[in-house]
């Protein structure tokens, strides 16, 4: 059995980008797991007693422990960053789907390292928004935090009138880009006609700014149509996949 962290909320049981990357690829590669939901403030402890090693480190050389991560019983293995649980689970379950299919693994990193250099206008849209929909030691935790990070509050970070317009520019740019890719693939997913890393890691976008924004949002309206609807296809293509159940 694996254990499976996620972040909490106070509605939906699945709200994050990250953590959805990696429950996408659970599902898809359809490994027995239980989901332990944490609080942000709870993540280092929470890590910490599983065993979990921190995913990166700050510049002064204290630890960042992050979710998702993982625990799989069967090997003892316990790790943190979707990405590197996603090469694991690859390795070491070979006779599941790919996340990544043999001969894309580069591309996959490319397509990686591109889609977050170029995200951040969509991000702005909704992570000012996500304390609302977080229990109140991880909303406090969230709003201290990300001032730290973008160095204002996060009421601030949302762009408004003239701002809000340059910023959607910004979002439409990046989207058409992403599509490009779509459009070269042969199939209806990024390396054909079955999912991987990089159809699950846009897909966990989506999933967070719909859920965190709202179906009923201005933002996601405007979203949904973009590009002949190519984001709300995607996120029906890998709807079989996103049991929230476990």
């Amino acid at each position: 059995m694996i254990t499976f962290y996620d972040l909490a909320a106070n509605g939906p049981k699945t709200w994050s980008p990250n953590p959805w990357k990696t429950r996408y690829i659970l599902n898809y590669k359809q490994l027995p797991y239980q989901t332990v939901y944490v609080e942000f403030p709870d993540i280092p402890r929470v890590s910490k007693e599983a065993g979990i090693g921190p995913s990166s480190f700050e510049p002064d050389g204290s630890p960042n422990f992050t979710i998702p991560a993982i625990v799989d019983d069967a090997t003892g293995v316990a790790l943190s960053d979707s990405y590197k649980i996603a090469e694991y689970l690859d390795k070491q379950y070979p006779d599941t789907p790919k996340a990544f299919p043999p001969g894309t693994e580069a591309l996959q990193a490319a397509f990686y390292q591109n889609f977050y250099e170029q995200v951040r206008p969509l991000a702005v849209i909704f992570v000012p928004l996500i304390p609302n929909i977080l229990n109140e030691p991880s909303a406090k935790y969230y709003n201290r935090t990300r001032e730290v990070i973008f160095g204002k509050p996060l009421s601030q970070v949302m762009p408004v009138g003239e701002e809000f317009g340059k910023n959607w520019e910004k979002v439409t740019a990046m989207l058409d880009s992403l599509n490009n890719w779509y459009e070269k693939s042969s199939g209806k997913f990024l390396a054909g006609d079955q999912p991987s890393n990089g159809d699950f890691v846009v897909g966990g976008m989506f999933q967070g700014a719909r859920t965190v924004c709202g179906e009923e949002s201005e933002s996601w309206k405007k979203l949904e149509v973009l590009n002949g609807g190519r984001w709300t296809r995607l996120l029906d293509d890998l709807e079989k996949y996103a049991d929230v159940s476990k």
